[in-house]
């Protein structure tokens, strides 16, 4: 899988980065009002399992799903040095294949964070499958790379790369790894998303992740500078939950619930 690639180096060059950081409380902080303790809930894209455990250790249980044997195999190594095994279940998981999936439980909720769910495009296969494993009233929580980033665009052009600072209108991208593997990336805005899950599931909410402080690639611009990474901060706690800021952010916050 082509995650294997990156997942040695992710916590070090992401999930341990103090913007980084501050993006997962950010959505943490949703987390905690989403679920409680003595649920079970299903993690689509687990990476290296630090929301599965920050879950666990609230008494949570997680079914922490990836694509990748390589990020399943640290996020068990976490869980088990923690103490967790009996909250966190690993398991591997392709939203393009998910017909694959064997798994009978009927979780109280789903949450995938920091953009798997633009590893595919078969919204609708992902809403029925969904449907089939969480029980009514369950709440749903994605954090999904949006299909225009503010800060992406600008810096990109500033610095005459059109072709990164517009990739995104192109609807999909394919990306190579290091090691030569490929795969597409899909951007899909919060109505096509929406328009896959309706009537079953209904909107709770949006917020932007991403709108003052910068895609991850560029998170050196604003370190070198703490106050301008403070009012980014600032900015970005006022005004992410509300249009127009939220749609220009490097991610969206989609919030349903399965009625």
């Amino acid at each position: 899988m082509s995650f294997d690639v990156v997942a040695a180096n992710y916590d070090q060059e992401f999930t341990q980065h103090p913007i980084g950081l501050w993006l997962r409380q950010r959505i943490q902080a949703r987390l905690a009002q989403l679920f409680s303790a003595g649920d079970v809930v299903l993690e689509i894209g687990c990476g290296t399992g630090e929301d599965a455990i920050w879950l666990a250790q609230r008494g949570i249980k997680v079914v922490a799903t990836d694509a990748s044997p390589m990020m399943l195999e640290i996020t068990q190594r976490k869980v088990s040095s923690l103490g967790l095994d009996d909250f966190v279940t690993c398991r591997l998981l392709d939203l393009n294949q998910l017909p694959l999936w064997k798994e009978s439980l009927r979780f109280n909720g789903v949450f995938s964070n920091f953009g798997p769910i633009n590893c595919t495009e078969r919204y609708s296969d992902l809403a029925d499958f969904l449907m089939r494993h969480l029980q009514s009233g369950a709440k749903l929580g994605f954090g999904v790379m949006s299909p225009f980033c503010l800060w992406e665009s600008v810096w990109h052009s500033l610095h005459l790369d059109f072709k990164t600072a517009f990739r995104r209108l192109k609807k999909q991208q394919l990306v190579t790894f290091a090691d030569g593997t490929q795969f597409l990336v899909y951007y899909p805005s919060v109505k096509r998303l929406m328009n896959a899950f309706m009537p079953h599931f209904k909107k709770l909410g949006v917020m932007g992740l991403g709108v003052w402080v910068p895609p991850s690639d560029i998170f050196g611009v604003l370190e070198r500078h703490p106050r301008l990474l403070r009012l980014s901060y600032w900015l970005e706690r006022q005004t992410a939950a509300y249009w127009p800021f939220r749609t220009w952010a490097d991610h969206y916050w989609l919030e349903m619930a399965y009625v």
